[in-house]
């Protein structure tokens, strides 16, 4: 008689059901957070200038009331800004200037990339190429600016973002103009 035998084992082949269902979860979660992370060049250039501008705005305006200066403004163009400070000139005139500052200085935008709009009190202003500053929001030495909303957009997209500012020198991004 021969003794009974055991059928022998072999390694188990393969990947069960609930191995793989894990697996496809895992990759699904990292090409959605990939995806999230990657975005849209554009757009992502369009939040970072809003948010630098506003800053800028932010910063000026405490600086202000900490030093007590008076004569300070925003000058827009429209591809490009500047704080602006009011200069006595030696024959007694006034001209406004660009602030040399890596924060509120002269900041140029990629050419083409993003645009600058201009809206006080409802109506729309237009932003010149030239070459020289003309004061647009002025920022006194008590908080207050001038009211206006700062249209960023992308040209040829309907992608813009906006900063609305306040005559008690509050300063707000928003992503559209509410209807009030």
């Amino acid at each position: 008689m021969r003794p009974h035998q055991q059928p022998e084992r072999r390694g188990q082949c393969g990947f069960t059901l609930m191995e793989l269902l894990v697996v496809l979860v895992l990759v699904g979660v990292v090409a959605s957070l990939a995806t999230l992370s990657v975005g849209d060049g554009a757009e992502r250039k369009l939040r970072t200038e809003t948010e630098r501008l506003a800053g800028a705005l932010r910063l000026a305006r405490d600086e202000l009331l900490i030093t007590g200066e008076a004569d300070r403004a925003l000058g827009l163009r429209h591809d490009a800004y500047s704080f602006l400070e009011l200069i006595i000139l030696e024959d007694a005139t006034r001209e406004w200037q660009p602030v040399r500052d890596p924060q509120l200085g002269p900041r140029q935008m990629e050419h083409g990339l993003i645009e600058l709009d201009l809206e006080i009190e409802g109506e729309r202003r237009g932003l010149r190429q030239a070459s020289g500053w003309e004061p647009h929001i002025r920022l006194g030495a008590t908080g207050e600016m001038t009211p206006a909303i700062i249209t960023l957009r992308i040209p040829g997209n309907q992608l813009e973002r906006h900063i609305r500012i306040g005559l008690e020198g509050s300063v707000e991004v928003l992503d559209a103009i509410e209807q009030e």
